[in-house]
């Protein structure tokens, strides 16, 4: 299954260095000082009336659309992209409340948070989630080292400020929506998200006991998962039994392995490479039918020949592979 969607206008980068589209915050409502956590560091801003909002300044360059063109995750309920004011946003349910977060460029080191409709959520867990969907706790430098012989242009990319593959705010989120991609069109997989959130989600993903309480029944009858049903239901209730993952869906990075997702009943080599992508590893390609025909197609390679003579790049070789991707796709980087 492809990670990106169909035909489509990608989200357009920044220009070199990130910034450039993000519109300018009015004023009221300033969120409270925020201390950083290695993940960014959070401090008040303005937002128009009904907002509150926070900046987030980051310790590397980050390039929000370069970000959201990483993959076809920002076209999957409920993510928004606007391309005329560059603001990505989600809907999210913290602690039972639902509000939407939104994300705008500032300049290449700093992005703008603003939020609403989360009355009484601290800030700090609205700015951690942001953080989350950018890696703005990843350090850039040794991929950048790492790639250079092999994935020149991508290299390049990193450095002023891609290389980030969008995350959605939890990790369960990420796991179940991989589930999707399995076996489907992108069509269908835009199909079943949709369906995850209006139902059992009310607007927001499903936080995990939402969708055990949902049941396989009608996650196959309804959201028309198919036989995806029990490999999510079985999944997510193993998940939390053995607290891998928290009532929120945050996961347990030091157990989430890639040997302890392969354990998990339906979950395959492409699955689990694509979650331990999302979770910063990027030792491994996520081989599917899209990407065998592509290295056929455009490399006239296979898989095993791409990754043999790509061998020095060890741990960031599935990154170079998804870049590599990006920049054919969309002309990066002479955008």
């Amino acid at each position: 299954m492809p990670l990106d969607p169909g035909p489509s206008s990608p989200p357009q980068p920044s220009p070199a260095g990130g910034g450039g589209s993000a519109p300018k915050f009015g004023t009221s409502n300033p969120a409270p000082p925020l201390a950083g956590d290695g993940r960014g560091r959070g401090h008040p801003a303005h937002a128009p009336a009904g907002q509150n909002a926070a900046l987030l300044e980051l310790a590397w360059p980050i390039d929000l659309a370069l970000t959201v063109a990483s993959h076809g995750w920002v076209y999957l309920e409920p993510w928004r992209w606007e391309v005329e004011t560059g603001t990505l946003s989600h809907v999210e349910r913290i602690g039972g409340v639902i509000g939407t977060m939104h994300m705008t460029q500032r300049d290449p080191a700093t992005l703008a948070i603003a939020w609403e409709g989360f009355a009484g959520i601290d800030a700090g867990e609205i700015l951690r989630r942001a953080a989350r969907w950018v890696s703005a706790d990843w350090d850039p430098a040794t991929a950048v080292e790492v790639l250079g012989a092999h994935f020149a242009e991508e290299a390049a990319l990193i450095a002023r400020g891609g290389g980030r593959i969008l995350r959605c705010s939890t990790f369960y989120e990420d796991f179940v929506k991989t589930i999707l991609t399995v076996n489907t069109s992108w069509s269908g997989t835009c199909r079943m998200t949709a369906a995850l959130v209006a139902e059992p989600g009310g607007g927001a993903f499903p936080e995990p006991a939402a969708v055990l309480d949902y049941g396989e029944e009608q996650l196959r009858q309804i959201a028309k998962l198919g036989f995806r049903a029990p490999v999510v239901a079985t999944a997510t209730r193993r998940l939390l039994d053995e607290g891998v993952i928290d009532a929120a869906g945050n996961g347990d990075l030091d157990r989430l392995d890639h040997e302890y997702l392969l354990s998990l009943k339906g979950i395959g080599p492409y699955a689990a490479a694509h979650c331990r992508m999302l979770l910063q590893d990027f030792s491994r390609i996520p081989v599917d039918s899209v990407v065998v025909a592509h290295l056929r197609e455009k490399h006239d390679t296979t898989p095993d020949a791409f990754i043999a003579a790509r061998g020095e790049c060890g741990l960031y070789l599935g990154l170079g592979y998804r870049l590599m991707r990006l920049r054919e796709k969309f002309g990066v980087p002479d955008l």
